[in-house]
């Protein structure tokens, strides 16, 4: 779909509103710039996307996005402020812009966060997400590249970006939505399903892995190298171990130092069983927080092992990416 927008030159202005900076990328729905207000100079993250899909799909993702953007009362969500349609089937988003890399690329360069960094980032990214909960709104596709974290003041300060999936479980219709949704190495399996529902609960599952991320600079999943089979990635995510957290950091060659009682919590984050996990991001950071003040169990960070490159995101998000389709239909085959 990107492929089909028209690029933006530098310097060009568009909507009559906003100055073009710069080619930012490809999002999950089109191609995004940063730009500036012709009035006020206030910056933007522009998103562009072709509505024209046979099935409407792209419009209402859009539309989705857009509303989503302006629903969700909290300063780590990045807020929709403008948007509009052109006559050539172009829709366009100017979202709040949010500065600073990626969760992503702020735990690779930190090898897993400090303790209080970790309560710090992780305290904003569940608050978001329980902002949205509290509005009626599944995110469905939470992965460290779509959290941004900047320095504001002295502190980090979270955005949590890309709503174009997300849904209001409050008004689901009976068919429910699209199997495979999601990036799947942060999806939690429900969403493979076809009717599925979306609750809260299936952002737990993400936030679960997330916080692992956090905190250990590892990926939980053991099938995610380059080399690894698609069959065995598909199996483990549906129904492999879910081993305590603690034992998958030490395999990883890190040390145990997951704070006290991070395993149990951890295992009930993502449990399959949906009955068994935490309702909501709410539910999740409560029993969360009071785990992060405590100091960890073994010795200081200074005695931590480097984290062998192979485990990091940016060489395992390109291939899951690539495979994500043929993963929904392995699934799908699978019949779960």
């Amino acid at each position: 779909m990107a492929s089909l927008v028209p690029r933006l030159a530098p310097g060009s202005i568009f909507a009559g509103r906003y100055r073009v900076l710069a080619y930012v990328g490809q999002g999950s729905m089109g191609s995004v710039y940063s730009a500036e207000a012709v009035e006020g100079g206030a910056l933007v993250a522009l998103k562009l996307v072709k509505l024209d899909s046979a099935d409407g799909r792209a419009a209402r993702r859009f539309e989705r996005e857009a509303e989503s953007g302006q629903r969700i009362q909290s300063p780590h969500v990045a807020r929709a402020l403008d948007a509009g349609k052109l006559g050539d089937g172009l829709g366009w988003l100017a979202m709040e812009y949010a500065p600073g890399p990626s969760f992503e690329e702020l735990v690779r360069t930190r090898r897993g966060l400090e303790l209080a960094e970790a309560r710090l980032v992780l305290s904003q990214l569940f608050a978001a997400v329980a902002a949205a909960h509290a509005v009626g709104i599944v995110h469905r596709d939470l992965k460290p590249d779509n959290v941004r974290v900047s320095e504001q003041e002295g502190t980090l300060h979270v955005k949590v970006l890309d709503f174009g999936i997300a849904k209001d479980f409050a008004v689901s219709t009976l068919s429910g939505t699209t199997p495979g949704l999601g990036t799947p190495l942060w999806t939690a399996p429900e969403q493979t399903r076809e009717g599925y529902q979306p609750v809260p609960s299936a952002d737990v599952w993400a936030l679960g892995l997330l916080a692992f991320f956090g905190l250990t600079g590892g990926l939980y999943w053991r099938h995610t190298a380059p080399t690894a089979s698609l069959a065995d990635l598909a199996l483990e995510l549906l129904r492999g171990e879910i081993a305590p957290a603690s034992q998958r950091a030490a395999e990883l060659g890190l040390p145990r130092e997951l704070p006290r009682g991070f395993d149990a919590w951890f295992e009930r984050a993502v449990s399959r069983d949906v009955t068994r996990r935490f309702v909501d991001a709410a539910e999740a950071w409560a029993a969360l927080e009071p785990l992060l003040k405590a100091p960890p169990p073994v010795a200081s960070r200074s005695h931590r092992v480097s984290v062998a490159p192979g485990i990091f995101l940016s060489a395992v998000i390109a291939g899951v990416l690539l495979m994500g389709l043929a993963i929904y239909w392995l699934l799908r085959s699978m019949r779960i």
